[in-house]
């Protein structure tokens, strides 16, 4: 699509923080309920918790057990450290009942291009991403697509932005990655159904320029104004900085 072209208008959920995880829920399963097999792209980190935590109650082993999951990045640390995405996704997905293993990027093999290939080549046989789950980082990354990557971008390893790599220090310390591998934004934005989570205050301001801002690789979120079925679920706090009468559906 050209710079200035955008989808249809996004939509915005804006729900108390109590609501979030079953209002991420809930869009996830209205955007794969039709869909024999949906393949989905995950997300890691604090935000999409709350959504992983409602799949588990909701104890649909049947359901849960017809997606097809992806990771849509790594960190380019040891696959086997307790901060890799791996053994994320070994505590808050694959211990969902049902739950198939996610298919993930291997951070130890020994080229990381040709990994990064084999795992796109996977994700084109499947079909593509029916959903992609996003977070979005305070820099307005999408997986670790950094500021500066290109709507065209497709699966590779990246260098992280020092913000990146600060928000892991917390859990990597001294070992913190200074690398990631990615699907690329063609991959992620490919997606028939795009379902960006945010929560808390400190995202309002970068959810603000994502949504509302230029659209541009400056904030790779932005790309979302132009795909033709995002959906953003909010709490509160994250969407404070949105202008009045933005298209948000708001539920109390």
């Amino acid at each position: 699509m050209g710079a200035g072209t955008r989808g249809q208008q996004v939509e915005i959920v804006v729900v108390d923080q109590g609501a979030f995880g079953e209002a991420a829920l809930e869009h996830l399963l209205r955007a794969t309920g039709g869909v024999a097999r949906p393949v989905v792209g995950l997300a890691t980190g604090n935000t999409p918790v709350g959504l992983y935590a409602a799949l588990r109650a909701r104890g649909d082993a049947a359901w849960i057990a017809r997606v097809r999951p992806f990771a849509i990045d790594e960190y380019g640390g040891r696959g086997d450290h307790p901060c890799a995405n791996r053994a994320y996704f070994a505590s808050h997905w694959e211990a969902i009942p049902g739950a198939a293993a996610v298919e993930q990027f291997d951070p130890d093999a020994p080229d990381r291009a040709a990994e990064c290939g084999r795992l796109a080549a996977a994700l084109r046989a499947a079909g593509g991403l029916d959903l992609v789950v996003l977070g979005i980082g305070r820099n307005g990354h999408l997986a670790f697509n950094e500021p500066g990557s290109e709507a065209g971008s497709m699966a590779r390893e990246v260098r992280l932005t020092e913000a990146s790599m600060d928000a892991a220090r917390g859990c990597w310390g001294d070992e913190t990655p200074e690398t990631g591998l990615t699907l690329g934004l063609a991959e992620i934005l490919g997606a028939r159904t795009a379902l960006l989570l945010a929560n808390g205050a400190a995202k309002a301001g970068i959810v603000a320029r994502a949504l509302e801002g230029a659209s541009g690789p400056g904030c790779p979120a932005s790309y979302l104004q132009r795909h033709p079925r995002a959906v953003v679920v909010l709490d509160t706090d994250a969407a404070a900085l949105l202008r009045r009468g933005a298209g948000a559906i708001r539920r109390d």
